[in-house]
C-alpha cells in the first residue's frame, strides 16, 4: 500500500472542546487541521506548519499533550486518483491551547471553524475518516 506519512491536530482549549474547520472544497465537511510531512522534514515541525497554514494559530499558543500510533486510512478512489496515494499513515497530536491572544483566520483549506465536544468532531467527520478518528481519539483520551 502507497499510504502518505501525515499529521492531524486535536485541537482542545480550557473546556476541552475540540477545534474543527469547515472545508472550503467540500460543503458541510468538518475536520481537524491535518496535512503531509514534506520531505526532510519532522513530524511536529509539519504539525505546527499545518496548524499555522490551516488555522492561523501560531506554535507559541499550543502546546503538546501527547501523540497517538500512527493511524491509517483508505481514500475514496476519488481521492486516490487526485493524490495518487491510497490512503495516509497520520500521527494525531492532542494539544491544548492558550486562554488568550490567538486568532483564527480562515485559510485555502477551512471557511469556518468550530469548537465542539470530541463526539461531535466524529459526527463531523467525512465517513472514510470516521474510524481513524475514533481509534485516534480512543489513544489520545484514554478511551476504547
Amino acid at each position: 500500500m502507497n499510504f502518505r506519512k501525515n499529521v492531524a491536530a486535536v485541537i482542545i482549549n480550557s473546556d476541552n472542546l475540540v477545534l474543527v474547520g469547515e472545508r472550503r472544497d467540500i460543503k458541510n465537511a468538518w475536520q481537524i487541521p491535518q496535512g503531509g510531512i514534506d520531505e526532510g522534514e519532522d513530524a511536529v515541525t509539519a504539525l505546527f506548519r499545518e496548524i499555522k497554514e490551516e488555522t492561523g494559530l501560531e506554535k507559541d499558543f499550543l502546546k503538546i499533550v501527547s501523540s497517538s500510533d500512527p493511524v491509517s486510512y483508505f481514500f475514496p478512489n476519488r481521492v486516490t486518483r487526485r493524490f495518487g496515494y491510497d490512503g495516509q499513515l497520520q500521527t494525531y497530536f492532542l494539544l491544548r491551547i492558550e486562554e488568550n491572544g490567538w486568532e483564527l483566520k480562515p485559510s485555502k483549506e477551512f471557511i469556518a471553524f468550530d469548537w465542539v465536544p470530541k463526539e461531535e468532531v466524529i459526527k463531523r467527520v467525512v465517513d472514510f475518516k470516521k474510524n481513524s478518528y475514533i481509534k485516534a481519539f480512543g489513544q489520545l483520551f484514554g478511551e476504547k
